[in-house]
């Protein structure tokens, strides 16, 4: 009976050395599993115009733009009648409805896997804002020819509660914006999700 007894805690306790090696192993593995990331599925997409022509006078496009800017909800920045140009802007907390991340897998065992963006956007502790800017240009190519250019700029400021900022982006409808590690080993990109560009080329499309 004692050899029996001998044999079966000599038998357990290598099964607890055999799962106490596999951990070991395992861990590591874990932790070294390399970093994925998914770049923005809108990168590259930008499949409508940023001009317009109208066959009519800068005049007349003058008038059906500022009409549609003082009935909309967007701030004014600049209106020039004289230069036929008008810069408006807004606030947003909807991130994911302007802007791509794309998607990060970091891998290991507390890596984080999910949307890039919600790594920038507001929690208790942080404060994250974006800022949409929307610049409009007339310009007259002839006295019954006009062309309307536009372009839409987006800044995301991150900070802590004491208004230290901890990351600032900019971009805009041509230009995402590339994002390097500290090692450079990976580029992140946010770009636009081109929801408001195609809903102001809609817009501006109706001014025929």
């Amino acid at each position: 009976m004692t050899w029996l007894l001998s044999t079966n805690k000599s038998s357990g306790t290598k099964l607890i050395r055999r799962f106490c090696l596999y951990l070991i192993l395992l861990i590591p593995l874990l932790h070294c599993s390399p970093t994925v990331y998914t770049p923005p599925t809108t990168l590259g997409k930008q499949d409508y115009p940023r001009t317009i022509e109208y066959e009519q006078s800068v005049e007349d496009i003058w008038v059906k733009l500022t009409d549609y800017i003082s009935q909309s909800s967007f701030g004014l920045d600049s209106l020039d009648a004289e230069n036929y140009y008008a810069e408006l802007r807004f606030v947003s907390k909807q991130f994911h409805k302007f802007l791509d991340g794309g998607v990060l897998d970091e891998g290991g065992f507390n890596g984080y896997e999910g949307d890039l963006l919600e790594l920038i956007l507001p929690t208790d502790d942080f404060k994250s804002t974006l800022t949409c800017s929307i610049r409009i240009q007339l310009s007259r190519e002839n006295l019954s020819s006009t062309t309307l250019s536009y372009i839409v700029t987006y800044e995301t400021v991150y900070t802590k509660r004491k208004r230290k900022v901890l990351s600032e982006y900019k971009l805009d409808s041509q230009n995402p914006i590339y994002i390097s590690t500290e090692d450079s080993a990976m580029n992140y990109t946010i770009a636009p999700s081109y929801l408001l560009e195609k809903q102001l080329f809609q817009t501006f499309s109706n001014f025929q």
